[in-house]
């Protein structure tokens, strides 16, 4: 590479242009001169390719299209061989088709009339007189003439171009200032849904105002996405302007649950999963998913840094809170302890070991999954860790295990014909009295066959009290 280099590259040799980074979801660009930028680099930073002694350093060629660039034999070729070309050719053979009767035409009838025996051999019916009959002057009158009537209608054409590019300039301007006001929303609305995010509790948040105008804008940008990101955009637009809306009627118990339905559209699986954890990080383009990316950096001005897919993600106190390995996620919590390491898809889970939290960080599972369910080894929980279901699980069910501290009536059959665990606060009555004919009691699994562990039954009364105590002494 080399050799061929150096003999190429005499007259315009490769020069270093930037560092790029290259990691398992990401391209960053670390360090870029570009266009004019890079003609203005100094000496020491200009680096021919025969520097490059580093085995690991991987060089990319960015080659512009020329046509024909060089010779069979390595020779380079001159400049302008593609569609510059042409156009030189162009308007080289205009000016020599308006130029060339000009200096030729009027030199001919010179010639004609004082050397007429040159013209002698003529034998194709064309006399000298006739020529001689046409006088220099109705010549270059008629010449001027046609000279006249081309110049008008190249002003005519170069006019006509100049308002077609007027109109198609102030068709991009305006593109430009839709394009950009769109993304103004985009960054803001989603931006704010996320921080309301971070808030445990809110009586009313400060969300981005979403006019029908703005899809108006939306569709005068179209032409700069294809029909799926197009879609998507107006899907979240359109979520965020439902936000906006239920907000404003004060309708507080769906706005939640509206936004999570747009954290789940815009962020990678795993947020849907772990909202509690990863709703720390630092910013909601962290956990954007490839689509809302792309969406991103097809809006962004020019002067805004484009984003990029994270492999590692910190939280605001700079704690890794989530890896990225191909399709393997892992999770972490604040103090650092691995809370899921598995692959995740749209649909959630798809395998691997995790914890499962609820929307204020309880757990509610620990175990393994596959095929997108529990199955495997697990244990289901209620606040405070307290077990209810711990065994193999298949396809989502217990399959072998036990289920604990179950309430049911004196004939074992169990209370309101489902499962109603003692530790639900659901079913913690008031009173004592309020269990009179209810027990208590566990089961076992096996083979997906459930049988009532006899040694475990015990009035639901003397349950609900030594359950008070426990949990109080847990407490304190």
């Amino acid at each position: 590479m080399r050799c061929i280099f150096s003999k190429l590259n005499n007259k315009c040799p490769d020069e270093y242009v930037g560092d790029v980074e290259i990691t398992s979801y990401s391209v960053n660009l670390k360090k870029k001169y570009i266009c004019s930028a890079r003609n203005e680099l100094d000496e020491e930073e200009r680096r021919d390719l025969e520097n490059f002694d580093d085995e690991k350093v991987l060089c990319i060629v960015l080659e512009s299209p020329h046509n024909k660039e060089f010779e069979a034999d390595g020779t380079p070729l001159g400049p302008a061989r593609g569609i510059t070309g042409t156009k030189l050719k162009i308007i080289l053979i205009v000016i020599f088709i308006i130029v060339f009767p000009v200096l030729v035409i009027p030199l001919l009838f010179s010639v004609m009339n004082y050397l007429p025996d040159i013209f002698s051999f003529l034998s194709f019916n064309l006399e000298r007189e006739f020529f001689a009959e046409i006088q220099l002057n109705s010549y270059l009158t008629l010449y001027l003439s046609i000279i006249s009537i081309i110049v008008s209608a190249i002003i005519a054409i170069s006019l006509f171009r100049f308002e077609r590019q007027q109109k198609r300039r102030e068709k991009e301007q305006q593109q430009k200032q839709n394009k950009e006001m769109v993304f103004f929303f985009f960054e803001r609305a989603i931006t704010q849904a996320f921080n309301s995010q971070q808030k445990t509790f809110w009586d009313s948040f400060d969300f981005v105002d979403i006019s029908d105008n703005i899809f108006s804008r939306i569709n005068s940008i179209k032409s700069l996405m294809n029909n799926e990101q197009f879609m998507l955009l107006n899907k979240i637009i359109d979520k965020l302007k439902n936000t906006y809306e239920l907000e404003k009627d004060d309708n507080y118990p769906v706005v939640r649950p509206a936004v999570d339905e747009l954290m789940e559209l815009i962020t990678i699986p795993v947020y849907s999963t772990f909202q509690y954890h990863l709703k720390q990080s630092k910013s909601v383009w962290d956990l954007s998913n490839k689509d809302t990316i792309e969406l991103y950096n097809i809006l962004a001005p020019d002067d805004k840094a484009k984003i990029y897919s994270k492999d590692k993600i910190l939280n605001k106190d700079g704690n890794v809170i989530l890896e990225t390995e191909n399709e393997l996620f892992r999770v972490f919590d604040s103090d650092g302890h691995k809370i899921c390491e598995a692959e995740f898809d749209k649909q959630g889970i798809v395998e691997g070991e995790a914890k499962i939290f609820d929307f204020e960080g309880t757990l509610i599972y620990e175990g393994e999954f596959e095929n997108h369910q529990r199955n495997g080894q697990g244990v289901e929980y209620l606040y405070n860790r307290i077990k209810t279901k711990e065994g193999t699980w298949q396809d989502g069910e217990l399959v072998d295990g036990i289920i604990y501290n179950v309430l049911i009536w004196e004939d074992k059959s169990l209370l309101a014909d489902q499962f109603c665990f003692l530790a639900d606060e659901r079913y913690r009555f008031s009173s004592l009295e309020s269990y009179d004919g209810l027990y208590v009691c566990s089961f076992s699994v096996n083979d997906g066959k459930r049988h009532v562990i006899d040694n475990s039954i015990k009035p639901a009364e003397l349950a609900i009290e030594n359950f008070k105590i426990e949990h109080d002494l847990f407490d304190n």
